[in-house]
């Protein structure tokens, strides 16, 4: 737990959210914990530099005066503590006031970020004496109070990067790509989602077309009812069912093991059907295979050729009977890509009339359908409890392709594209929901709904960069606590959509988050929480920090798209969040 609650207050640290208070939790945390020292340190130092790298504003001057000023603080380290102490408390006091300041010397911080114009120099002093010193008082505290070496927590010691090597890399462990599906039925293919990274191993189900694109270059589509066994990248067992296999001059060699014989492909299109009782049929379609005994290692002696026109039928004892070729009972990936997008439509349907009835629940706080005006461009169409219309503004964001052909959705890429709005009214509970498809997490925290600051009882809904889905909730200046899944979204998961809900239940005192209609994670609300929420001024898809005047904002845009948005302010039950699940699958 004291682990947890440290790394909590580690990332709302870097993220410019502490308190004063928190402050001192944290350093009572880690005088308890030294062991967390260094990992403190290790993101100070790492966000410093990219600090460095990203200020717009530096030069030699200034890499100058900062390293003079870090070697001045080495050398006067309990002076320098203190002045650091003292700015960051008196920032956290008065952050207002200096936003309005534009006196240096009124400030009292030393000169690390060297000369810049006075209208520029107000924010990032404020930066300075807002997470950055207090940031680097925990650690020298941290320090001094462990009686560290002072080769520990000198700011100046630059640090040890370590470049990312190939076991950094995460692996995969993939052979195949699901590309398409049609009426799949069969609980081991519940799952199956286009987009999706296949691994070796057997899949099964009762009904319904999947076409799977192997990494040899090979594609397959396959028939219900049916039992593949996917062994790597150019091998699959075709226990039972039907299959088509187009295999391009690069995969050749494409090979498919049934019953009572093995497949050997030499660049060309052939269907395969096995039958219950285990009788297999081949039919060569264009171009040449090879057929040989099952177990036989290709013993030659077993082998024969079929060429373009050619069709045979090999029983349970090894007996080969020439039979007309059948190229229409073999569903070609065109075929498919034409049933699939007749179900898209269906599916579509049944959709829009979900989304029209939504018109009427009154628990409706938001509802955003992602439907491109015809003629406001710019302006993302919604609608409120009582069927009231809400115009959300569009800011950078691209008009893209949807969960369906026909379907639009917004597209996240560059840190400005965001869509504002504003949802009033205060509720005991809510409950989020969106169709994402996310394309990189290219950041700390990629925004899906987050609301202008942070203040007390206004959600923040988002994914952190290492996929978790977090719904952070600021119950007091001094309780803070994200709510949060294991990681959810992975490499193998960008690019596909995928279904999210969170719900936030004040009478059972608990978040529910749901991926894909089921329940992912469910956590007890922390007991400080009290109080209604409120969302008020907002921003889809990115962050504002809500402030009369300019300050820098933390990039947390979303790279991706969303396709459907929708606030209840009530809390909804496994069963509904399913419905909404089903109806929207693409």
């Amino acid at each position: 737990m004291a682990d947890s609650q440290l790394d909590e207050l580690i990332e709302r640290l870097l993220d410019d959210e502490l308190s004063p208070a928190e402050v001192d939790e944290l350093v009572g945390l880690l005088r308890d914990h030294p062991h967390k020292i260094g990992d403190l340190r290790s993101h100070l130092e790492i966000a410093d530099l990219l600090s460095q790298y990203e200020d717009p504003y530096r030069d030699l001057d200034r890499f100058k005066a900062a390293l003079q000023t870090r070697q001045d603080a080495a050398a006067d380290r309990d002076g320098f503590v203190n002045r650091v102490v003292a700015s960051a408390k008196n920032a956290s006091a008065s952050d207002d006031r200096l936003l309005c300041d534009t006196n240096e010397a009124q400030i009292g911080m030393p000169q690390a970020s060297g000369a810049r114009n006075s209208v520029a120099r107000v924010p990032a002093l404020v930066a300075w004496t807002g997470w950055f010193a207090a940031a680097t008082a925990i650690l020298l505290l941290a320090g001094v109070l462990l009686h560290e070496e002072t080769t520990t927590v000198e700011i100046s010691e630059r640090p040890n990067f370590v470049s990312p090597t190939e076991a950094d890399d995460p692996d995969d462990l993939g052979v195949a790509v699901l590309t398409q599906a049609s009426q799949l039925v069969g609980k081991e293919v519940a799952d199956l989602i286009p987009g999706q990274t296949i691994p070796p191993g057997t899949i099964a189900w009762e009904s319904g077309l999947i076409q799977l694109e192997f990494y040899g270059g090979a594609t397959v589509v396959a028939q219900g009812p049916a039992k593949l066994e996917i062994l790597d990248a150019s091998r699959v067992v075709c226990h039972s069912g039907r299959l088509r296999a187009n295999v391009p001059e690069p995969a050749r060699g494409f090979a498919v093991l049934a019953p009572t014989l093995e497949l050997v492909d030499l660049g060309t299109e052939f269907g395969v059907d096995v039958s219950a009782n285990g009788q297999t049929e081949v039919h060569v379609f264009d171009g040449t295979v090879e057929i040989y005994e099952p177990q036989s290692n290709r013993n030659l002696s077993t082998r024969r050729e079929l060429n373009a026109g050619d069709a045979v039928a090999v029983g349970q004892g090894g007996e080969r009977l020439p039979i007309d070729v059948r190229n229409q009972d073999f569903v070609t990936p065109g075929r498919l890509h034409e049933l699939t997008n007749a179900r898209n439509r269906e599916q579509q349907r049944d959709w829009q009339e979900f989304r029209d009835s939504l018109r009427s629940d009154p628990r409706v706080v938001a509802y955003f359908p992602f439907d491109r005006s015809p003629t406001e461009d710019r302006t993302l169409d919604g609608y409120g409890s009582d069927g009231s219309r809400l115009v959300g503004a569009i800011v950078g964001c691209e008009w893209s392709e949807g969960r369906w052909p026909d379907k639009a959705a917004l597209q996240f890429k560059r840190p400005g594209d965001r869509v504002r709005i504003q949802l009033p009214g205060e509720y005991d509970s809510l409950t989020y929901s969106t169709w994402l498809r996310v394309d990189g997490l290219d950041r700390r925290f990629n925004s899906l709904l987050l609301t202008d600051g942070f203040p007390v009882n206004a959600p923040h809904w988002q994914i952190r960069q290492d996929g978790r889905l977090i719904l952070g909730v600021s119950h007091s200046p001094k309780a803070s606590r994200d709510y949060m899944t294991e990681p959810v979204f992975d490499v193998f998961r960008l690019g596909q959509w995928v279904h999210l809900a969170t719900v936030y239940d004040a009478s059972e005192r608990r978040i529910d988050h749901y991926v894909n209609g089921e329940l992912h994670a469910r956590t007890s609300l922390h007991e400080k929480a009290e109080g209604k929420l409120r969302i008020g001024d907002a921003t889809i898809g990115n962050w504002y920090r809500g402030s009369n005047r300019f300050h820098p904002t933390k990039v947390r845009n979303l790279n991706g798209c969303m396709d459907e948005l929708i606030v209840f302010g009530d809390v909804l039950g496994e069963a509904e969040i399913q419905k909404i699940y089903d109806v929207g699958k693409p």
